[in-house]
């Protein structure tokens, strides 16, 4: 089966802060690790049960004389399930490798960067060494997305936009937009409140049959429509210039009349049969 992560965009926000930077110097990096209470991806639940997760990223600023061309990177994901829950299919310990190749630039409207559009677009190489799907033993799962992240600097709340297409198998495509608002509670402490949703066409309703899941397979997806929506909060405390702790909690809906019927016929996978769930996780940030 294969898997959907994106760790890129799960790291935007903690980008700026590496991004500050930029103009200084010509390397500059991002990461996190953490413990999820599932795996959770695009407001709905791959795995209930909790995780490991890392991703880290290193960028390098490009400029030509005084024209700044963004930056390029290279970004790699992890996942570990912590329990033996889907363990027949991918077993547990780095059981999800995500390989990335990125490009993004902020293109400022005014002098004083205050209001922008950040850009980024992601190249990425989805790889699960040990899955067994589909009845073959060590069965290597891999697909490709391309994504294209937009989101809008300035002093108020964020709005961002995430065009994601699958190129490799399914040819699904899938936008996720929502808004957050950074709000600095102490010097150390930010808190980020938001709302997400998400939309899916119908060959990106993988996990979403029509039909229940039958023998390794699904007769046919559900149709395009707005899919889930997220409402979450992140907290985010810095303890020094290059290292921090994060919180993070959300709630997930699943909206569409049709997802929701699927999700309570689906059985036999790990994804697509959870409509409404509440997530969070733990975890440690760095940058420089």
């Amino acid at each position: 089966m294969k898997k959907l992560a994106m760790a890129a965009l799960s790291a935007a926000a903690l980008l700026s802060a590496a991004r500050a930077d930029a103009e200084s110097q010509f390397l500059s990096g991002c990461g996190y690790s953490g413990i999820y209470s599932g795996y959770e991806l695009y407001g709905s639940l791959v795995n209930p049960e909790p995780t490991w997760q890392t991703y880290a990223e290193l960028n390098g600023s490009l400029s030509v004389g005084d024209i700044d061309l963004g930056y390029l990177g290279l970004g790699i994901w992890i996942n570990s399930d912590l329990t033996k829950r889907r363990h027949d299919y991918y077993e547990r310990l780095f059981n999800e490798e995500d390989f990335i190749v990125h490009w993004g630039r902020t293109f400022w409207f005014d002098d004083d960067r205050t209001w922008g559009l950040d850009y980024r677009s992601s190249f990425i190489w989805y790889y699960c060494p040990h899955n067994a799907y589909r009845g073959h033993n060590n069965y290597t799962s891999t697909t490709m997305e391309w994504i294209h992240h937009f989101e809008l600097k300035n002093p108020y709340a964020t709005p961002y936009l995430n065009c994601v297409h699958e190129y490799h198998e399914t040819a699904g495509n899938l936008l996720q937009f929502g808004v957050r608002k950074d709000l600095e509670a102490t010097d150390a402490l930010t808190l980020t409140p938001g709302v997400e949703f998400v939309w899916r066409n119908g060959n990106y309703n993988w996990c979403f049959p029509k039909s229940g899941y039958r023998e390794g397979s699904w007769t046919s997806h559900c149709g395009s429509g707005l899919a889930t929506m997220k409402i979450g909060l992140n907290a985010d405390y810095r303890l020094c210039d290059n290292f921090g702790l994060f919180a993070k909690v959300a709630y997930c809906q699943t909206l569409d009349k049709d997802l929701r019927s699927s999700a309570e016929d689906a059985s036999g996978a790990d994804c697509g049969k959870y409509k409404d769930f509440v997530w969070g996780g733990v975890g440690v940030t760095w940058n420089f």
